[in-house]
């Protein structure tokens, strides 16, 4: 069973480590944080809203000993969406997102996708996480 059947919303987070440094020109030679970011959004933001999600925001970092580079997404999905699940198991509408971020990455690389609990309680609660 769904833990998360009860909620609302729920935050789902999903997740590309690029181990090879081969993110799509032009991004890695512009400042991948930044441009990422911006062009993350204007390709994800209108397409989860179509879906009836919110995009929520990304964040860029470092993962592993060898601090390979990381990129993370968060979408509010309503619980019609979440229930609505691809062969990945992830709902439908992120799983579309997902591949629309895909474009940044001149190579195949291995997509995370997880319920964010922290976020998902929070705003529960009523707190923006």
């Amino acid at each position: 069973m769904d833990p998360w059947t009860g909620y609302e919303w729920v935050v789902w987070q999903i997740e590309v480590i690029d181990p090879e440094h081969r993110i799509s020109e032009p991004y890695a030679s512009e400042g991948v944080g930044f441009l990422l970011d911006e062009y993350s959004r204007e390709a994800v933001a209108d397409l989860a809203g179509r879906r009836g999600c919110v995009y929520e925001g990304s964040w860029e970092g470092a993962w592993g000993s060898d601090n390979d580079p990381c990129y993370r997404w968060w979408f509010r999905v309503p619980q019609a969406q979440h229930s609505q699940r691809g062969p990945r198991g992830w709902p439908v509408a992120v799983e579309e997102c997902q591949q629309a971020l895909d474009r940044f990455f001149c190579d195949h690389h291995h997509w995370w996708g997880i319920v964010d609990r922290r976020r998902t309680e929070a705003l529960r609660a009523g707190f923006q996480a």
